[in-house]
């Protein structure tokens, strides 16, 4: 009645698909923590919602580590695994192994050899805004 059991992904443009294509490639595919490398799409989950993104659609992909320093205990560091396009962060994905966020990176571009792995610096030396 509702669609209730039945895979449904969102793309980065905010399309939607649930052809059978896109959900037996999600089936039949490995997972990584959170992100699923298929052969025709990188899927992840995020906030309850599965998301698609097609390999040609990534630019660039690298990690970021992130600090959290709680009073009176040891820091402890989250990975993230940040995807752009068209120098614009579309996904940030929280790891907490820094292993998984580098297999990630290492199979990526074998799905896209056009994918650049590692951060880059902004040209004109200013961060931009990020998810904006």
């Amino acid at each position: 009645m509702f669609g209730l059991g039945k895979l449904r992904f969102r793309g980065p443009d905010k399309t939607r698909i649930d052809d059978a294509e896109h959900i037996e490639d999600y089936k039949s595919s490995s997972s990584i923590g959170r992100v699923t490398l298929g052969k025709l799409c990188l899927y992840y989950r995020d906030l309850g919602k599965k998301y698609y993104v097609p390999y040609p659609y990534i630019d660039r992909a690298f990690c970021r580590i992130s600090e959290c320093q709680p009073d009176d205990s040891p820091a402890y560091y989250y990975y993230r695994l940040i995807l752009l396009h068209g120098e614009k962060e579309f996904a940030n994905l929280i790891f907490n192994k820094e292993e998984e966020v580098d297999t990630i990176l290492e199979k990526l571009p074998e799905f896209n050899p056009e994918i650049k792995i590692g951060y880059q610096a902004p040209t004109d030396g200013k961060q931009k805004a990020r998810f904006s």
